[in-house]
């Protein structure tokens, strides 16, 4: 988990920029950070700072700029260490899951997705899919779980037949909300795999950039 201090503290600086239901809440930054993090080509902060406001970047004072600026920077270098030490895991606990905790997973994935859109074409991009020739790139299925439990949209969703004649198969109507709890229940190991790719192309990334030099 990101360290706390740091996100309390940019949270209270958003907070002096805007309403604070005009940017992310403390596990939607989060999230987003997450997902700048683990992504392999480096995002300047000009492509994703109007994240932080849900799209919308406000006009700042000077002041403003520069003190929620020093709070990203500490949010960045708390989620960079992370990153390296290999332990920009998963942050929730699904063994005793409640309405406040669904809620804060909620808004974890809303800002991990975000960040994850940012550079969408790479997360679809189907690399090792093809490389290995698998039938199902389990990248893009991972993502696409995000995006059905954010949008409420099960069509998105790479598996919906077989995860509709699982439920059949249970005797249970495959419905909408059904399926959205099982789903949950993968967030975990789709986060996984989506970090599992983007450490494996960072490596690739490196070891091409080595290559070049020697």
């Amino acid at each position: 988990m990101i360290d706390n201090k740091t996100l309390d503290k940019l949270v209270s600086e958003l907070n002096k920029c805007v309403p604070v239901d005009q940017h992310l809440n403390k596990d939607g930054l989060c999230g987003l950070f997450y997902a700048l993090a683990i992504t392999p080509a480096i995002i300047e902060p000009a492509d994703w700072m109007a994240e932080l406001f849900y799209g919308e970047r406000p006009a700042l004072t000077g002041k403003q700029a520069k003190d929620l600026k020093k709070a990203v920077v500490a949010v960045v270098k708390s989620s960079n260490k992370l990153l390296l030490a290999g332990k920009l895991k998963f942050p929730f606990d699904f063994s005793a899951l409640d309405d406040a905790t669904l809620d804060r997973i909620w808004h974890w994935c809303y800002g991990f997705l975000q960040g994850l859109r940012l550079r969408l074409p790479f997360w679809q991009s189907g690399i090792i899919a093809n490389e290995t020739a698998q039938a199902v790139d389990v990248v893009r299925s991972s993502v696409n779980i995000f995006t059905a439990l954010i949008e409420e949209d099960v069509t998105v969703l790479d598996n919906l037949d077989k995860l509709k004649a699982q439920l059949l198969a249970a005797g249970k109507e495959p419905s909408d909300e059904l399926i959205f709890a099982g789903l949950l229940q993968t967030l975990p190991e789709a986060y996984e795999c989506i970090r599992l790719f983007a450490a494996n192309m960072s490596e690739r990334l490196i070891a091409q950039r080595q290559a070049a030099c020697a």
